[in-house]
C-alpha cells in the first residue's frame, strides 16, 4: 500500500512541471514484463492544470491522502518529464507493487543542487551506471542514458531492463501495443491487464473477497477525460483472449439494449448492477464454453424461465442483496416459475411466493454478477423481485409503491442522460454508501482518510460496459450535482415484524451514542421492543402492563448517558438503554390513572417524578425519595391529564387539567400560583405555550389564552369534534376538515380519518405531521406547509420523526401492518 502511495506521490510532483508533449512509442519496449497497471501522461502541463480545476479530482485534497502525497516531495520534485511518460505498477510477491517511471531524457529532466546531489549514490551493474537517492522512507533507483530515463522502487526492475537491453530481448505485450496506438494520444490514459486486476484491487481494499481467482479479462484501456470541470468521465475498451475461460468472454456476441432495472432499482440502495441480453441462447451458450461443457448438451434449471427474461439486475443493500428481473412477458415467465413455486402471503395487494429452489438464478449467473440466493418473489408489473428474506421483499414493495427509487432521483437522471441509451452491463453505486462499505475493508487509517471524503456533491457514479463489434466499450463517469436540483427522497429502509400485533404507535428516542434515534414500541402481549435505526431489535422486555403515554428520557446520574421512564397500571419503570432496570426504579403501584410526568425545573437534571392514582399525586426525587415539600398530594376530583410543568420567564409552573373541568395552575410547592374561578371542556391536548400565556383547547374547537395573571380570552376555530390542534413554539397547526392550516396557510386536504396531528423539531426546523388511517398514508409538511418530496408514504399509525442514524440524517417511523414497524430515510 504504501508503494502505491508513493506511485501517486510521484505523479502528483511531476505534474507541477511545465513541459510540452511528444509521442515516443519506443518507450512501451521498457515497459516492465509484469507490469500490473499502467498510467500514460502525455501532456504533463494540459494535465497539472485540468487535474487542477476538476473538482471530483480535487475531492481527495480534502482527506488526509493528500499528507501522504507530500511526505515524498522533497524526493520526486526533482524529476521533471517533458515528453510522454509511462508510470507502471509491476507486480512484487502477492500483496504488494513496485513502480517503474519512464520517459524520454532530456538535459533538465533531473535537477540538481548541492543538497540533493549528496544524496544520490551510483553503483555499476553490466556496466550500466544505476544511480540510487536514499530517503528516511524509501530508496528510489534511476539509469539515464542519452535516449531514455528510468526510475523505479525497485533496484530488481532497473538490472532486469539492462539485461533484456544487453540480450534484445522484448518484454512488449503485442496486445498492449496494440491498445495503446490505438488510445487517444490528446488525454492521458491507463491500462490495467487483467491477470493482476484482482491482485491490484486487493491491494487497495485487502478485506475484499472475490468470488473466484479466474481472469476476468485481458486488457482494459481507459481514456480519462477530465476536461469538464464539473465531471470525471473515463471511456475505452475491454479485451479478451476470446477463448471462452475469461469471466466477459460470456459478453460476446450479445446485444447491448436499455436498462429497464437500473431506474427501478430503491434510491437508497449502495449500488446495483444490471445484466441486459436479448438472446438467451446467446448466453448460454457461452455459460457453456466458460464451463467447458458442450453446448449441444448443456443445460442450466429452468431455462424456459430464462428465456422468458431479458435482464437481470443484483441490488446492493445494507445486509442482504435484493434481485430483480426484467419480463417482456410476465405471464410466461409466472408459468415457468409456478413449479416451484407456493403462496406464502399476501402484502399490499400484491402475492408473495416461496420458491423450492433458492440457487437457480444464482447457479446460472454466478461467473458474471454472483446473484444471492434466493427464498422468495413477488411480481409488479412486468418487473419480478427476488430476496432472501420477506422483509426485504416488503421492503422493496414499499419503496416500488412509494416511487422511492432511483429514477427519481437528480443523481441518476443526471448520470444516465450522459450516458449509452443501451449496454450490456451497467454499474450504478451510491458513492457516500460505497465508501462507508469499503471503509470496513481497509486498515482503520485508511478507513479515517475514505470517510473524510465530501461525496455530497458527487453522489453517484455510473459505469456501463456494451458489447459491439467483437469488443467491449467502457464508459465511466461522475458527475456534480447541485445541492439546488437534489430534491429530498424518503426510502422505506427496513419493516420489523413484532411478535404480535402493536399496541401503540412507534416512538423515536435519543440514542446518546450516534446522536441519532432508537425506537421503541409496545405489542398487546405487553412486551417492550427497543429497535436501532437500521431496523435491528436489540432487546425485548415484558412488562405488566400497556405503558400510559409515552416513554420519556432523563439522565439520572449527568454524564450525558440516557435512560427511559414510564409507568404502567401498576408500575413506574426507569430502564438503561440496554434493557435493565435502573435500581430502585421498578416501584410497584396501584391504579396508575395517568401517565408519568417528568419535571427538570432548571435543566439541572435534579428530577421530578409524579406518579398519579386518581386524584392523588406523588412527588419522587432522582433518587426514588418523596419530596416533602410538594403540598399538591390530593386533588379534589380525579385528574383528566398527567401534570404539566411550563417555565414562562424565571417563574416555574405546574399546570393540572381535573375532569370537574377546572385548571390547577401551581408553583413548585402545589401551592395554587393563578387562581381560576373559570372551568373549562378540555379536549385531548395539553396545555400550551403561547408566548408569555398559557393555551388551552376546548373540545368546542376554541383555544382559550390565560394570562399569569389570571385573565382570560377565546378565540374560536372551527366546530365539531373532529378539530385537532397542535402548536410548538411559534409553529401551529389546526387540522379541521378537508383543511389543513399550518401558521395560518390552508392546505387542502382530502376527507379521511386524521390522526396524529403534531408539530415537531428536528435539526433546528418545524415538521408538521399527520396520519390518514382510512388509506394508510402518513404526511410531513414543512412549517412553510409545504409537503415534503416522496409524500404521503405508507403508514398506518401516528409517525414519530427526527434525525435518524446520527445528527445530520432524518428519519421517522410508523406503524405498517398490524404487526410490524416502518422505518423510512429521509435523504
Amino acid at each position: 500500500m504504501r508503494r502505491l502511495a508513493l506511485a501517486f506521490a510521484l505523479l502528483f510532483l511531476i505534474t507541477n512541471c511545465k513541459q510540452t508533449p511528444t509521442t515516443n512509442t519506443n518507450l512501451l519496449h521498457l515497459i516492465p514484463q509484469k507490469s500490473a497497471a499502467i498510467l500514460r501522461i502525455p501532456d504533463w502541463d494540459t494535465f497539472n492544470e485540468t487535474l487542477k480545476i476538476n473538482e471530483p479530482s480535487a475531492v481527495l485534497n480534502e482527506t488526509g491522502f493528500y499528507n501522504t502525497l507530500l511526505e515524498y516531495a522533497d524526493l520526486l520534485k526533482k524529476f521533471a518529464p517533458k515528453d510522454d511518460a509511462y508510470l507502471a505498477f509491476v507486480a512484487l510477491g502477492d500483496n504488494d507493487f513496485d513502480l517503474a517511471l519512464i520517459t524520454k531524457n532530456h538535459p533538465k529532466l533531473l535537477q540538481t543542487d548541492s543538497v540533493f546531489t549528496k544524496n544520490i549514490t551510483s553503483y555499476k551493474y553490466e556496466e550500466t551506471t544505476v544511480n540510487t537517492i536514499t530517503s528516511t522512507k524509501s530508496p528510489l533507483y534511476f539509469l539515464n542514458n542519452e535516449d531514455v530515463f528510468i526510475a523505479s522502487t525497485s533496484k530488481l526492475i532497473l538490472e532486469n531492463t539492462i539485461l533484456q537491453n544487453n540480450t534484445g530481448r522484448d518484454p512488449i505485450d503485442l496486445s498492449l501495443e496494440q491498445m495503446i496506438k490505438t488510445s487517444d494520444n490528446g488525454s492521458p490514459n491507463i491500462y490495467v491487464r487483467g491477470s493482476y486486476f484482482k491482485r491490484l484491487f486487493k491491494t487497495i481494499i485487502p478485506d475484499f473477497k472475490f468470488l473466484d481467482s479466474e481472469i476476468p479479462f485481458q486488457w482494459l484501456a481507459l481514456d480519462i477525460d477530465l476536461d469538464t470541470k464539473t465531471a470525471l468521465s473515463l471511456s475505452g475498451v475491454l479485451t479478451s483472449e476470446q477463448n471462452g475461460k475469461q469471466t466477459f468472454d460470456l459478453l460476446q456476441d450479445l446485444n447491448p439494449a436499455p436498462s429497464k432495472l437500473i431506474p427501478n432499482a430503491p434510491a437508497q440502495c449502495r449500488g446495483i448492477i444490471g445484466f441486459q441480453y436479448e438472446e438467451w441462447e446467446t448466453y448460454k451458450n457461452n455459460l457453456a464454453k466458460k464451463r467447458n461443457a458442450s453446448v449441444k448438451d448443456f443445460s442450466v434449471p429452468l431455462e424456459d424461465y430464462f428465456a422468458s427474461i431479458n435482464e437481470l439486475a443484483v441490488v446492493y443493500t445494507n445486509e442482504q442483496n435484493l434481485l430483480l428481473n426484467y419480463s417482456p412477458e410476465i405471464t410466461i415467465s409466472e408459468k415457468a416459475l409456478a413449479p416451484i413455486s407456493t403462496k406464502s402471503e399476501t402484502f399490499r395487494a400484491l402475492d408473495i411466493y416461496k420458491i423450492s429452489d433458492s440457487t437457480f438464478i444464482k447457479s446460472t449467473f454466478k461467473e458474471l454478477l454472483n446473484p444471492p440466493t434466493v427464498n422468495y418473489y413477488c411480481t409488479l408489473g412486468n418487473l419480478i423481485a427476488f430476496a432472501q428474506s420477506q422483509d426485504l421483499l416488503k421492503d422493496y414493495i414499499a419503496n416500488y409503491q412509494n416511487e422511492a427509487l432511483l429514477k427519481k432521483t437528480p443523481a441518476y437522471n443526471t448520470l444516465a442522460k450522459k450516458m449509452s441509451d443501451a449496454s450490456t452491463l451497467t454499474y450504478y453505486g451510491n458513492t457516500n454508501l460505497l465508501a462507508t462499505y469499503l471503509s470496513g475493508k481497509v486498515s482503520k487509517s485508511e478507513a479515517k482518510k475514505l470517510k473524510a471524503i465530501d461525496f455530497d456533491q458527487f453522489p453517484a457514479a455510473m459505469v456501463q460496459l456494451v458489447q459491439a463489434d467483437d469488443f467491449t466499450y467502457v464508459n465511466a463517469r461522475v458527475d456534480k450535482i447541485s445541492a439546488a436540483n437534489t430534491a429530498a427522497q424518503v426510502v422505506q429502509t427496513a419493516s420489523i415484524q413484532l411478535d404480535q400485533d402493536l399496541l401503540n404507535a412507534p416512538q423515536m428516542l435519543r440514542n446518546y451514542r450516534t446522536k441519532g434515534q432508537n425506537i421503541l414500541v409496545q405489542d398487546i402481549g405487553n412486551t417492550l421492543y427497543h429497535i436501532d435505526a437500521n431496523g435491528k431489535i436489540e432487546w425485548k422486555k415484558e412488562l405488566d402492563g400497556p405503558i400510559l403515554g409515552k416513554i420519556q428520557q432523563v439522565d439520572l446520574y449527568k454524564n450525558g448517558r440516557l435512560q427511559y421512564a414510564f409507568t404502567t397500571p401498576s408500575h413506574f419503570y426507569i430502564i438503561a438503554s440496554d434493557g435493565t432496570v435502573v435500581k430502585p426504579f421498578d416501584l410497584k403501584y396501584s391504579n396508575i390513572t395517568q401517565p408519568l410526568a417528568v419535571f427538570d425545573y432548571s435543566g439541572s437534571r435534579d428530577y421530578r417524578f409524579v406518579i398519579t392514582q386518581g386524584n392523588t399525586l406523588t412527588m419522587l426525587d432522582r433518587e426514588a425519595n418523596k419530596v416533602k415539600g410538594f403540598n399538591y398530594t390530593e386533588a379534589p376530583t380525579p385528574l383528566l391529564k398527567a401534570p404539566q410543568h411550563i417555565r414562562l420567564g424565571s417563574k416555574d409552573y405546574i399546570l393540572v387539567q381535573l375532569t370537574s373541568g377546572k385548571l390547577e395552575i401551581l408553583n413548585r410547592r402545589g401551592e395554587t400560583r393563578i387562581p381560576l374561578k373559570e372551568t373549562f371542556d378540555f379536549a385531548e391536548s395539553p396545555i400550551f405555550e403561547y408566548g408569555s400565556a398559557f393555551l388551552v383547547r376546548e373540545k368546542n374547537g376554541s383555544l382559550v389564552t390565560i394570562s399569569q395573571s389570571g385573565k382570560t380570552s377565546r378565540k374560536a376555530l372551527g366546530s365539531g369534534s373532529e378539530i385537532q390542534y397542535d402548536r410548538l413554539n411559534s409553529t401551529e397547526a389546526v387540522l379541521l376538515p378537508e383543511q389543513l392550516s399550518i401558521n395560518q396557510k390552508a392546505i387542502p386536504i382530502d376527507l379521511g380519518l386524521y390522526t396524529g396531528l403534531k408539530v415537531i423539531k428536528a435539526k433546528n426546523s418545524y415538521y408538521v405531521a399527520v396520519t390518514e388511517l382510512q388509506n394508510n398514508k402518513s404526511y410531513l409538511y414543512t412549517s412553510k406547509g409545504t409537503l415534503l418530496s416522496n409524500f404521503p408514504v405508507y403508514g398506518a399509525s401516528e409517525l414519530d420523526f427526527g434525525t435518524l442514524h446520527n445528527s445530520k440524517d432524518l428519519g421517522l417511523t410508523v406503524k405498517g401492518e398490524s404487526d410490524s414497524v416502518l422505518i423510512y430515510q429521509i435523504n
